[in-house]
């Protein structure tokens, strides 16, 4: 799991942003402040919204021109899009240099220029001065940030450190199964996990974890039943339902897995991964006209991962229903792009191509954000996630 979308399907928060669309259709008045308009752009920015994203940060700072959410969302905006310089600058605008967001934004711009070990030793300076209240939340907060880095190793030397300094910090016990997951030591995950459940039967967010190791450790039938404890918890989380969807997939149930998708890209219809997993589950059940409805919304993808992957397999669903000159069409289209997956779906066609698996169907969830993450560290575009 990379993004976490449960925050989003918060009451509140869709309500915020169905006010704010409603008030851009009609014109309707809304009162939204500035903290609850950056999450709303942040939003779209997950769901590759990009011009919707922009739009809502400038209304939000033509209301709140010194808040300091919306500024470091544009900053935030241009380190993603490589220009480092304009994100320092509009870092260096902000007054509050000590708010804690901004520590965060200064660290995040030190990891892009590989001054990982200046970052930590202020992430810690800022931790030491914070009282026992809000330290915690803090200290966790930069684990998380760690992790999201790859910097697995630090992350789980304080993370460590949470658990003993806060023992009652339980939210610590989920996020150190995160780290072992992230550096792939499943054993250890899900132990931490079997060992602390009776103290946290109620958290979401530690079934997951487990789910996840108990699923990388191909142990399906124990990852379906701890997501489904999640969801017994909160029956529409979103990161359960994806979780869900992925278990079953990658355990050859494709026709659930289907379902559990649709559910999923019921809440965020412009997943770009969710729907191409939903695609490659439909082509499993031979429902290619299904698979084509899907693929044909990512065709203008601006990520090229997504783009090159969803016209490949047009041309495979085609090529199936014996619709070869728009199987042709499509596979030309997939030749034009950096990332696709004609050698693993045409291997006759294509035997020279490089294809890291023996069919289509072992592309998983997590494959594509492997591929999705290297798509934007070499070419710098405005696709990562904000």
């Amino acid at each position: 799991m990379q993004d976490d979308y449960s925050y989003f399907q918060d009451e509140e928060f869709r309500t915020s942003i169905a006010a704010y669309e409603r008030m851009l259709t009609t014109g309707e008045p809304v009162e939204l402040d500035a903290e609850t308009l950056t999450d709303i752009a942040e939003f779209y920015a997950m769901q590759q919204r990009d011009e919707d994203a922009c739009h809502c940060i400038e209304y939000a700072l033509s209301f709140y021109p010194d808040s300091i959410d919306p500024q470091i969302f544009l900053a935030r905006r241009q380190m993603f899009l490589g220009h480092q310089k304009e994100a320092w600058d509009i870092f260096y605008k902000i007054p509050d240099q000590d708010d804690r967001e901004m520590i965060f934004l200064r660290a995040e711009l030190e990891f892009r220029e590989e001054k990982e070990e200046l970052a930590f030793a202020q992430l810690m300076e800022y931790y030491r001065l914070l009282d026992e209240e809000e330290a915690a939340d803090f200290l966790y907060d930069s684990i998380m940030l760690l992790k999201d880095y790859d910097y697995l190793n630090k992350a789980l030397e304080w993370a460590k450190i949470l658990h003993e300094e806060y023992p009652d910090y339980t939210a610590a016990l989920s996020l150190l199964a995160g780290i072992y997951n992230a550096k792939g030591q499943y054993q250890k995950a899900s132990r931490i996990i079997e060992e602390h459940i009776e103290e946290i039967p109620f958290d979401v967010e530690a079934w997951l974890q487990l789910a996840e190791a108990q699923l990388w450790m191909e142990h399906y039938k124990e990852a379906l039943e701890a997501v489904d404890y999640a969801l017994a918890i909160c029956e529409d989380d979103a990161n359960a339902l994806l979780m869900r969807a992925n278990i079953l997939y990658d355990s050859g149930d494709s026709a659930q897995a289907h379902l559990y998708y649709t559910r999923f890209l019921s809440y965020y219809p412009q997943d770009m991964r969710a729907t191409y997993m939903d695609a490659q589950s439909l082509v499993d059940t031979e429902c290619y006209e299904q698979a084509i409805l899907q693929l044909e919304k990512m065709t203008q993808a601006e990520n090229a991962v997504m783009r090159g992957h969803a016209l490949s397999l047009l041309a495979y669903c085609h090529s199936n229903l014996k619709h070869e000159e728009e199987s042709l069409h499509y596979r030309l289209l997939a030749e034009k792009e950096h990332f696709n997956n004609l050698g693993v779906l045409f291997p006759e066609l294509y035997p020279n191509e490089k294809s890291r698996s023996d069919g289509y169907d072992s592309l998983s969830y997590d494959d594509l954000w492997d591929d999705w993450t290297d798509c934007n560290e070499d070419s710098h575009t405005d696709e990562a996630p904000f």
